[in-house]
């Protein structure tokens, strides 16, 4: 049998050691250390000395698991999307019945505005409710 053990437990986590003696950290286990640390429940020296490594792969897995969860959605994170249907109305626009206003209708939305509002204008907040600008 080699120098060293094949594998050792650290928080709780069993940590297998290569020949030669390379230890292999899990990301289970650097994603571990990484809440702690920023929980504040461990520090960076307290890792250091019960893991046996130095300050810079205590910060290497902190960057490691950060670099691996970027595009992914955390455990913490919980992305949701709606779908949103825009319908054609059948009227956008028309006079009222007395002629005084000009009524935009939209799916949930009614608007009205004078029937002297500049027509330019008029044309802009058309395109708005639309959503092109």
């Amino acid at each position: 049998m080699g120098q060293f053990p094949h594998s050792f437990e650290v928080y709780g986590f069993i940590i297998e050691v290569h020949a030669g003696g390379r230890r292999v950290w899990p990301p289970s286990f650097k994603r571990f250390v990484r809440d702690k640390l920023d929980n504040g429940e461990l520090s960076v020296g307290q890792v250091m000395k019960t893991c046996n490594v130095s300050q810079s792969l205590v910060y290497k897995w902190r960057a490691d698991v950060k670099r691996a969860v970027g595009g992914r959605v955390s455990v913490r994170e919980e992305r949701m999307f709606s779908e949103i249907v825009i319908e054609e109305p059948q009227e956008i626009a028309s006079k009222s019945s007395d002629g005084d206003q000009i009524v935009l209708r939209g799916h949930e939305i009614e608007i009205s505005l004078p029937a002297t509002y500049p027509v330019d204008d008029l044309v802009k907040v058309i395109l708005s409710l639309e959503g092109r600008t």
